[in-house]
């Protein structure tokens, strides 16, 4: 059954933001912290390293988010891992603004750039995994066994 559209737009548009984001992380890493992410300075002193080990990380998940984007059950791994990974940035954002560790003047930032796309890559993953669990139990060991 062929996925639906909205699906392989999205994982197409969230992989190429993560891999340029990435990018311009690990070979411009003063310009994003400065220019380019409103907000990114309050977070602390600027660290280039830091800053460019981040963006290692965003561009294997953006890959693998276009690699995922045809045919995303197939890639489910991929996509429920950069699920995964925006979810847990998105906790930590949270949690550092009701802490008192970031004010919350750049929120409308972070939604669009952590909150939507942890929302709607969890979603994703949760319709993958969900639709393909009957498949995955029928083709099972177990499942052969009992026909037996």
């Amino acid at each position: 059954m062929k996925q639906p559209v909205w699906i392989t737009v999205l994982l197409y548009w969230f992989g190429a933001a993560y891999a340029l984001n990435g990018a311009a992380m690990l070979f411009a890493p003063s310009l994003w912290f400065f220019v380019l992410v409103p907000g990114v300075p309050e977070t602390g002193a600027f660290n280039a390293h830091l800053v460019a080990d981040s963006g290692t990380f965003y561009i294997p998940i953006g890959i693998a988010l276009i690699a995922a984007a045809r045919n995303a059950e197939r890639h489910l791994a991929a996509v429920a891992i950069a699920a995964g990974a925006t979810a847990l940035h998105a906790g930590l954002h949270l949690y550092s603004h009701e802490a008192g560790l970031l004010s919350w003047e750049h929120v409308g930032t972070e939604a669009a750039g952590i909150y939507v796309p942890a929302i709607l890559l969890t979603a994703i993953s949760a319709r993958l995994i969900f639709k393909s669990a009957p498949t995955a139990i029928a083709s099972s060991p177990m499942a052969s066994a009992q026909e037996r």
